[in-house]
């Protein structure tokens, strides 16, 4: 993989994990004309889904910071610790299907999906953002047990490719009548456990490490620095109730993908 060839797919991984359009579906496609064969570089793919997950870990330190304090036996007592030890059960509870669908059937899905099925998928995903944004009603400011349920049920489809896991998840919620802002920090805060542990069930199942260090690292920092970005494009675009037009986005690029796959 040239340089070039890496700091392209860290910038496309950085825009696409955390816009609601699928990174894992833009990643086929962009390896796909770059003439780079995707099981030849499990391992830069794996550098570029870590530098994604350091970049909403950094934008998010403070809530996941207070999570954790207020999971410890011995941290002060009150309504606030209170509240946080409940949002922390929350995301437990709401990454348990994503668990549960990748350690079942992650490889099976990776092994079978070809480029039209990513078409396919994005036009799935297009249809659940705007059906989300026509449902959203905010009723409620907290995630709740069946809230938490639903979101991670969503969560866990988009390990399809083409399914945006923030999408998805925001979805889920927003079709469940939580607030707007609530729903996408918690989709957010949820994505953490999830994504450290698919890069580190990736990371021990290779069985090689051949790539090369520059391009691995350029890929990461790009996906790192872009990533932060996109995530600051997302909550604004949430707040907004603007997800309808990543859903026109991913109706229009799923269906070039399904076309350009029968020709």
């Amino acid at each position: 993989m040239e340089l070039i060839d890496a700091l392209v797919l860290g910038i496309l991984q950085g825009v696409t994990e955390w816009l609601p359009v699928s990174s894992s579906g833009h990643l086929i496609i962009g390896q796909e004309m770059l003439g780079l064969p995707a099981e030849e570089n499990l391992l830069f793919d794996l550098m570029v889904h870590l530098g994604t997950v350091l970049a909403v870990c950094v934008y998010f330190r403070r809530e996941l910071w207070r999570i954790v304090h207020a999971m410890v036996p011995r941290s002060q007592c009150g309504p606030e610790r209170d509240q946080l030890r409940l949002l922390g059960a929350m995301i437990a509870v709401g990454t348990v299907p994503v668990a549960v669908v990748g350690v079942l059937v992650s490889g099976e899905i990776e092994d079978v999906f070809t480029l039209q099925m990513v078409g396919v998928a994005l036009l799935v995903n297009a249809a659940v953002l705007v059906a989300a944004e026509r449902i959203a009603s905010d009723r409620r400011a907290s995630v709740r047990l069946l809230d938490a349920i639903v979101i991670g049920v969503f969560q866990a489809v988009a390990i399809i490719p083409g399914i945006s896991r923030s999408g998805f998840a925001i979805s889920g919620g927003l079709m469940r009548g939580v607030e707007r802002e609530t729903v996408a920090t918690f989709a957010f805060l949820l994505s953490v456990p999830a994504l450290l542990g698919a890069v580190a069930y990736g990371f021990l199942a290779l069985e090689r490490y051949d790539a090369e260090i520059a391009t691995m690292l350029i890929g990461m920092i790009a996906a790192f620095v872009v990533g932060i970005a996109s995530i600051d494009a997302l909550l604004r675009a949430v707040r907004a109730g603007g997800l309808w037009a990543f859903g026109v986005y991913c109706a229009v690029v799923g269906t070039a993908v399904t076309v350009w796959s029968l020709l």
